[in-house]
């Protein structure tokens, strides 16, 4: 009878923590929905603070054409250009001077897709539940580790370390009032670093709005 009722308690028990478990991939799918559309225009602006400086901001204005083209202008007092992405090929064209540099073939990066440095379910341990927050760490120690709100539906803070500098990158998102509800809103980064200083990065999403076509003109490589 004992038995039995130990046995009937530890399955009441699995049933109740399988109950309150995460599932990483809807964690992932979740995220997901947090990305900008393909094909949209954003103005973002940066304020960067480094040690024994004053913070410094720099603005721009990132129109995207689908997954392979987009023009980014960036604006700050020490300098103003404009880069272009076609397929793999970049051009960078420097305002001030109204110098075309040579186009390269790098893949421009858009400073607003957290996504990208998150990796997939593979990379990561079952979530366990830490607080009001859901800890996920990572299978290999390069990777980040992520901390995930189920009220939210979204990663809210990601640490890491690299080459003895330690970082914390918290996330806000555009609630309901947004023209695109559940999108990137705001990125802190603090880091400290090895000898001990520290440095602050904040990246605002000023406006974003989906675009639906945009004149091929604007992204001419020539």
């Amino acid at each position: 009878m004992k038995r039995m009722v130990r046995f009937v308690g530890l399955g009441i028990l699995l049933v109740a923590t399988q109950s309150f478990a995460l599932d990483l991939k809807t964690v992932f799918d979740n995220q997901a929905k947090s990305a900008f559309p393909d094909t949209c225009e954003m103005q973002i602006r940066t304020t960067i603070t480094l040690p024994n400086q004053k913070p410094q901001s720099v603005d721009m204005s990132v129109i995207n054409a689908g997954n392979d083209k987009s023009m980014m202008t960036i604006y700050s007092r020490a300098f103003r250009m404009k880069t272009i992405q076609n397929g793999n090929r970049i051009k960078v064209i420097d305002l001030k001077s109204g110098k075309t540099l040579p186009s390269q073939n790098v893949k421009q990066q858009n400073p607003a897709d957290i996504n990208k440095n998150m990796g997939t379910p593979a990379d990561y341990k079952n979530p366990v539940k830490e607080g009001n927050l859901w800890k996920i760490v990572p299978k290999d120690e390069t990777k980040p580790i992520l901390y995930y709100s189920a009220a939210k539906k979204r990663v809210v803070k990601m640490t890491s370390q690299f080459n003895g500098a330690n970082t914390e990158s918290s996330f806000e998102y555009c609630d309901n009032s947004c023209t695109l509800p559940g999108t990137l809103k705001k990125v802190e980064i603090n880091t400290i670093l090895a000898d001990g200083n520290t440095t602050k990065i904040v990246m605002d999403i000023m406006e974003a709005e989906r675009r639906r076509v945009l004149p091929p003109k604007m992204f001419d490589m020539d």
